[in-house]
């Protein structure tokens, strides 16, 4: 037995009265309506069905996403990269000023001991060559004084040294811990630039996988929309019952 056809009534605007069971389309508005004992009823619109402007907006939507978290990406990696060239830059300059200082102190400290050493100033006993010198020519009863002297030098030269191998070995450690402050940093900053070059590799990955899925999405949306235009076409054809 053959499937029965439907006969859909057309026109424009709300219909007024309808047979009970009876289907009606409102052209006008996209509206349809089934007749009941209480006058006729809207059954559907265009409201109700999907259509293609929902995909638009759902594909602008994640395009405006995508937009947004590569801007705050290179944003981030921008702030990165200031923050780093400005800690390069500090711990260079640290470094400079340290090795200054250190060759400041070791100039000095060498001054210091080639005044005890040799003779600076001709009217001063004030080197070991100058008192062994008045030593020879003095009186014997200058042996004590000279000795208490030539004690004093030794001793003062023997802080002196005890004070300077101190500098040094504080000096040394300076730098060695400048030197791992360094190392540390680059480190911090190889490992910051690998984070980076695996950001922009994921981001380039999913921005293009997000666009291999806009097209196809299009291309499924273009595809169906012209099916279903055919079918509401061919359906039209097929239920067309007249005016009302």
């Amino acid at each position: 037995m053959p499937n029965p056809i439907l006969k859909i009534k057309r026109g424009s605007g709300s219909p007024v009265s309808l047979s009970v069971g009876e289907l009606a389309i409102d052209t006008q508005n996209k509206s349809l309506f089934v007749g009941t004992a209480d006058g006729p009823l809207a059954i559907g619109g265009e409201h109700v069905f999907a259509k293609k402007t929902y995909a638009d907006a759902a594909v602008a939507a994640e395009a405006a996403l995508r937009s947004a978290a590569d801007a705050t990406l290179t944003t981030n990696l921008a702030g990165e990269v200031s923050r780093a060239t400005a800690a390069e830059g500090t711990l260079t300059t640290n470094l400079a000023s340290e090795v200054s200082r250190a060759t400041a102190a070791e100039q000095a400290l060498g001054t210091r001991i080639d005044n005890v050493l040799s003779n600076v100033d001709g009217a001063a006993l004030d080197s070991l060559s100058e008192v062994v010198s008045a030593f020879q020519a003095a009186d014997s009863s200058l042996n004590g004084a000279i000795t208490s002297l030539a004690s004093s030098a030794s001793s003062a030269l023997a802080a002196e040294v005890s004070r300077a191998q101190a500098a040094e070995a504080a000096l040394a450690q300076d730098i060695s811990d400048i030197e791992t402050g360094a190392s540390a940093l680059a480190s911090r900053v190889t490992a910051a630039e690998g984070d980076i070059n695996t950001l922009e590799s994921d981001l380039a990955a999913e921005v293009s996988a997000r666009s291999a899925a806009i097209s196809a999405e299009a291309s499924t949306r273009g595809s169906a929309d012209t099916n279903l235009g055919n079918r509401i076409t061919a359906l039209e054809t097929e239920i067309d019952g007249g005016v009302y």
